[in-house]
């Protein structure tokens, strides 16, 4: 990592191994931070290539890299990477909030390796790297060995020249060993009640009703999900069905209730963006003297409910465990049954004893009853 010794007019400076001024040019244009390594002898040279670079940012390239891209050369953890990076997992299906994650964390790496060529560099320099960060480690890691594997596939670098590959991703501790985790529906309701957005109350209606991850409810607002009205006398009122990243279909089963909520949040086009939820969240807290809820922890939340207090709801009448499925096809594992044979379109529903009210909220048309329907 190199050790700053001034600042000049485009970046910082340092020193390198040969006791030689290095000039780094650090921007920030439109929200993407530059941070490059300059081909200057002195500071006038550095200043023309700062005059270049503010003629064209995204195209600027220092002459040494120009020259190692023409030869298909070195490899910089560079503004271009990025965004190849960045359409990659977009293509991929990788929600906005994960790819501006992404630009973040890839953006602090390139900073602290400094202009070099990424298959140079080595294990000991990334894990010295990654020791100067207290936060977010994990998290560090698996985008910096994602963006590796992107190179690879690319055929920009070879897998002996990756040192991403030794570094190990923590395993995931379980956090209720930690510390507690979830709420009682009885704060829930009330910050609900609370809430003046309903959007908002859209969204943490299907986080605590489903335990439907916040990427789920982007992909289903943004019309990647669709949405089917059933209104069987069960209570399920329509399902969900949409395709997680790993290109598996999930379907979900909804009441009236939250229907209604996907219903509205599909029309909108869009979901709340998670600082729009925070801060309501975060004002209706306030004013009802408790403390804000992380929507993230509504799916933990919910899975508690639905295990000390929850009500299995179904479409249809009997039905066999799907092990059972499993056996008679003669599977090893329920896991191919699910996968290739389970055409379930309308799965189980868990109910739990959840009041969410607001005076605001629109009026919900409930399915018909049993009776009504014989009637």
């Amino acid at each position: 990592m190199p050790q700053w010794t001034g600042k000049w007019a485009g970046g910082r400076t340092y020193l390198n191994k040969a006791g030689e001024t290095i000039y780094q040019l650090e921007r920030s244009v439109s929200g993407v931070r530059y941070s490059i390594k300059l081909d200057a002898g002195n500071e006038r040279a550095a200043l023309a290539e700062l005059a270049l670079f503010d003629r064209d940012p995204h195209g600027y390239r220092t002459r040494n890299h120009a020259v190692a891209v023409m030869h298909g050369g070195a490899v910089y953890l560079d503004e271009e990477a990025v965004q190849g990076f960045l359409t990659h997992l977009a293509a991929k299906g990788r929600t906005e909030g994960y790819r501006r994650d992404a630009r973040t964390y890839l953006s602090q790496w390139a900073v602290v390796l400094a202009g070099k060529d990424l298959g140079s560099v080595t294990l000991l320099e990334l894990r010295r790297a990654l020791a100067r960060w207290d936060t977010a480690k994990k998290m560090r890691i698996i985008i910096l060995k994602s963006f590796f594997s992107w190179l690879r596939e690319e055929d920009r670098i070879k897998a002996g020249e990756d040192p991403s590959l030794g570094m190990k991703v923590p395993p995931a501790v379980a956090e209720k060993g930690l510390r507690a985790k979830g709420y009682s529906m009885a704060q829930v309701e009330r910050l609900y009640g609370a809430l003046n957005s309903q959007v908002v109350r859209d969204v943490l209606c299907l986080r605590a009703k489903t335990g439907m991850h916040n990427s789920e409810i982007e992909r289903l607002a943004s019309g990647k999900g669709e949405l089917r009205v059933i209104n069987d006398p069960s209570g399920i009122a329509g399902t969900a069905r949409f395709l997680h990243k790993n290109g598996r279909v999930h379907i979900i089963s909804l009441d009236a209730q939250a229907l209604a909520a996907a219903q509205r949040l599909q029309a909108r086009g869009s979901a709340p963006s998670r600082n729009t939820v925070r801060e309501s969240i975060g004002y209706a807290s306030a004013r009802i003297g408790q403390q804000p809820l992380n929507p993230g922890e509504l799916r933990h939340s919910f899975a508690t409910w639905a295990k000390n207090e929850g009500t299995v709801v179904k479409a249809t009448q009997g039905g066999v465990p799907l092990d059972v499925v499993a056996a008679v096809l003669g599977h090893q594992s329920t896991r191919t049954t699910s996968k290739f044979y389970d055409g379930t379109e309308v799965p189980p529903m868990i109910t739990v004893p959840l009041k969410l009210h607001h005076p605001q909220d629109p009026a919900v048309i409930h399915p018909l009853s049993a009776l009504a329907v014989q009637g």
